[in-house]
């Protein structure tokens, strides 16, 4: 294994979502990269009940293709057991710091001390994300480079690319099933339009942009009627029915029962949907829950609003991300408010 690094602990991570989990690991495998160490990971995924039915606490390598990750990062799993000697990173010291004063020869295993979630270390600079944005940009042939807002030190997992063999042989039979060119609506409501996840009159809005009527209004600008649409949501197959169902060709898991048969917990059936999602000829989220870093297209766009991912006030203008947010982002892309002449 060579030299190791273990981030501790994950007990206030290990109880959110997939996703949530998915950006901390992430994080955590940009620093054992740019530190060239192999990073112990949990063996298992768990959840509380509110975040997911079915079994609570899968085994990594039954969500993950661990043998494709360690092609981009070297991880191993976390046997739980500790080294006789193991050194601790001193508080304050951020990756560049730890790869100064912990060199591999001096200090064959290390530790990170965290306090809170893990991800947060990213977003706060304290990681030195460059190195694996630099090796995965290689690695996926990019024709453009990822830039500081698109880099994917948190999308590592989430981008779909490391799930197991298992769930993408699932994904690539129902993609064969649906049979012809597809878009996907990826429709979080739930927590999303109830407080305290928002004040009382955002939620107000993100209820009413999200009913099917809203719906349909805003997905006239990118699909014509008649297109298939498949549909990830916690919302009952009843709320569709109506303008949705009668505008287009609604696809749900539930269609695919059969083939989702073998799926044991929600987690499972996430990222089954996430692949069919990355599969689409046009991915349409919600409230921008996930981010394209992994998912960058060009499509028809006439329109006088403005739809679109936005990083950072900077987004494409003649070709924007396949990656259309629900409702739209109130501010507009640079180049779209400098053409009209506003500040």
């Amino acid at each position: 294994m060579g030299c190791s690094f273990r981030w501790t602990p994950f007990k206030a991570d290990s109880t959110m979502g997939l996703n949530h989990q998915m950006s901390s690991l992430s994080c955590a495998m940009n620093e054992a990269s740019y530190l060239e160490r192999t990073l112990l990971i949990p063996p298992v995924v768990c959840t509380d009940s509110g975040h997911n039915s079915g079994e609570s606490c899968v085994s990594f390598e039954s969500l993950f293709d661990l043998e494709l990750i360690n092609r981009v990062v070297s991880v191993q799993l976390d046997n739980a057991s500790q080294p006789a000697t193991e050194t601790t990173v001193r508080s304050k010291c951020d990756s560049d710091c730890a790869k100064t004063e912990y060199p591999c020869s001096k200090h064959p295993h290390l530790k990170r001390q965290q306090q809170g979630f893990w991800f947060s270390q990213c977003l706060r600079g304290r990681v030195n994300t460059q190195h694996l944005a630099l090796r995965v940009q290689g690695m996926l042939g990019r024709p453009k480079p990822y830039t500081a807002s698109t880099a994917p030190s948190l999308a590592l997992l989430r981008s779909g690319l490391f799930y197991s063999r298992s769930l993408k042989a699932i994904a690539r039979r129902i993609r064969r099933k649906i049979g012809g060119p597809y878009s996907s609506l990826h429709l979080r409501r739930s927590d999303k339009i109830r407080p305290p996840f928002c004040r009382p009159a955002e939620c107000r809005m993100r209820n009413a942009s999200t009913q099917p009527l809203a719906l349909v209004a805003v997905l006239r600008h990118w699909l014509p009627q008649g297109a298939t649409l498949y549909i990830g949501s916690t919302e009952r197959t009843q709320f569709f029915q109506g303008p949705l169902a009668s505008t287009y060709r609604l696809l749900f898991a539930s269609n695919f029962s059969q083939l989702l048969q073998p799926l044991r917990n929600n987690y499972a059936l996430y990222a089954v949907e996430s692949l069919i999602f990355v599969g689409s000829e046009l991915y349409i989220e919600t409230f921008g829950y996930t981010r394209g870093n992994f998912m960058r297209g060009c499509f028809p766009y006439q329109s006088p609003l403005t739809f679109g991912v936005s990083y950072r006030m900077g987004c494409s203008w003649a070709c924007h991300e396949d990656l259309h947010l629900l409702p739209p982002p109130k501010l507009s892309c640079t180049r779209d408010r400098l053409s009209r002449g506003s500040t």
